[in-house]
């Protein structure tokens, strides 16, 4: 089933704010560094990584509809 609704949001003038905070940025970047050089996360790590990937891709969607919407 497929489910849509409409949200209305006042955009903010500057679209870089539809990015991961600087801190969580770097703390995604840290996660994924270490799986890359082949060291297991840890469960909790991985929820982390996911749920931050997941903010990341959802940022990445508003940042680009509000860009279209301008």
């Amino acid at each position: 089933m497929h489910a849509s609704i409409q949200i209305d949001l006042d955009l903010p003038g500057d679209l870089a704010r539809f990015q991961l905070p600087t801190g969580v940025n770097a703390r995604l970047t840290e996660l994924l560094d270490k799986q890359d050089k082949g060291h297991p996360l840890s469960e909790s790590e991985k929820s982390e990584a996911e749920g931050l990937v997941d903010l990341a891709d959802t940022l990445s969607y508003l940042g680009l509809k509000a860009a279209n919407a301008s």
